[in-house]
């Protein structure tokens, strides 16, 4: 008997990207009423409450003998082997800050491409990236406005002040003299994340203790995934820094 519970049936939040992987495997396996392994590390758990009786996804590794097929949950750009049998598929919650300190004049491509290889070399999927965070003296930098208004992502701006009162790594001096403030891309990358739980609505706020917990599991107590690093080209002018925080709750902006 085929099951009438699919794949599109699931309430996924509006907020959250399909990633990589075998779809059709996937939808093929819930259609047949088979096992399928959910693993998720970040993002709302309200979808579970709306799922139907005797459903068949299973969490937490029960029933292993039986999985036939896998769902990841998380900002992790997964590389899934071509060869395994076993169907799998990610979706990727918007729940990845990325702190910009930039000279002025840095173009939107030098901006784009140090993203990129920051998600390439820390396997952090793009489509997880919630927006952009960075002083708020830079929220008129053409190279930032038009990266962020070309992938839709939202920026969020931050007085020196605010960014000088939060505690990072990797602090500088140097910075400190330029800008009134001694980080920018990590300091911006931690306020981003602090202003979107303290800005959650109520009803995202009954889940914030899980998804603290969710995060604490993937990178301690401390929110920033990836330290400042700083890129330069000797083709395009300035240079950038970057810096990911992961939220604890996910951008449904």
């Amino acid at each position: 008997m085929i099951n009438e519970f699919t794949l599109e049936r699931l309430d996924i939040p509006g907020g959250w990207i399909r990633g990589e992987g075998d779809w059709a495997g996937v939808a093929a396996a819930m259609k047949r009423g088979e096992t399928v392994e959910v693993i998720q590390e970040v993002g709302s758990t309200l979808w579970k409450t709306t799922l139907p009786e005797g459903h068949s996804l299973s969490w937490n590794g029960d029933n292993l003998s039986t999985i036939k097929a896998r769902i990841w949950i998380s900002f992790t750009q997964r590389r899934f082997a071509p060869e395994s049998a076993l169907p799998k598929v990610q979706w990727h919650p918007r729940v990845l800050w990325v702190g910009i300190g930039c000279e002025g004049g840095t173009s939107r491509e030098l901006i784009e491409s140090a993203i990129t290889q920051v998600c390439h070399a820390y396997d952090l999927a793009s489509s997880a990236i919630a927006g952009i965070a960075t002083i708020d003296t830079k929220a008129n930098e053409a190279g930032i406005v038009e990266l962020c208004q070309g992938r839709n992502w939202p920026l969020k701006t931050f007085a020196a002040n605010i960014l000088n009162s939060v505690e990072v790594p990797n602090p500088s001096n140097i910075v400190a003299q330029k800008v009134a403030t001694k980080s920018v891309a990590e300091a911006a990358a931690l306020c981003a994340v602090r202003e979107e739980i303290l800005t959650a609505d109520e009803c995202r706020l009954t889940q914030i203790s899980i998804h603290l917990r969710s995060s604490a599991f993937i990178c301690g107590s401390n929110p920033l995934l990836v330290p400042k690093k700083i890129f330069r080209s000797g083709e395009k002018p300035g240079s950038v820094t970057v810096a990911v925080a992961v939220c604890a709750i996910e951008y449904l902006g």
